[in-house]
């Protein structure tokens, strides 16, 4: 199955064409409906020209609800309230897998701290015959919680 990405592709190429065409026939059309005169003999057939300058500025007014009324209150409505942990602490990355949150000393004793590895043992090199220390980088840190006071403490102390 292919990957969804937006290269364009032959088959997006001929609706776009098609769509344009289609969108520019019909914007001459409403142009040349709203231009018209009534006295040229199709006023009987289309609709009143009061619908040209109505139906535009519906379109704007429900644009202008949506975009400042209708989405911002949507989003509202998907996020999570003050009181919930979710709004201040991930638990899936501060708790153990499969606890529940009950009370804030759960973060404070579920701190991950990171063990400090000890050096390796030298190594005896057939090449030159020395001892040599095995250069090894400490893995990246596993995904944690970071508590306010320890970023207060790294940035501020």
């Amino acid at each position: 199955m292919p990957e969804h990405s937006p290269a364009p592709t032959p088959h997006r190429a001929v609706y776009g064409f098609a769509f344009y065409m289609l969108f520019t026939v019909l914007f001459f059309i409403y142009v040349a409906w709203a231009f018209i005169p009534i006295e040229f003999g199709l006023h009987s057939y289309l609709p009143d020209k009061y619908f040209a300058v109505f139906v535009p500025f519906l379109v704007i007014v429900f644009a202008w609800f949506f975009a400042f009324l209708i989405y911002p209150a949507i989003n509202l409505s998907m996020t999570v309230n003050v009181d919930a942990i979710s709004s201040v602490v991930d638990p899936k990355l501060a708790l153990p897998k499969g606890t529940a949150f009950s009370s804030w000393d759960q973060l404070n004793n579920g701190k991950n701290s990171s063990s400090k590895q000890k050096a390796p043992d030298p190594v005896n090199c057939n090449l030159c015959q020395t001892t040599h220390q095995s250069i090894t980088r400490a893995p990246i840190a596993p995904l944690r919680f970071l508590d306010l006071q320890e970023v207060n403490t790294a940035y501020y102390n």
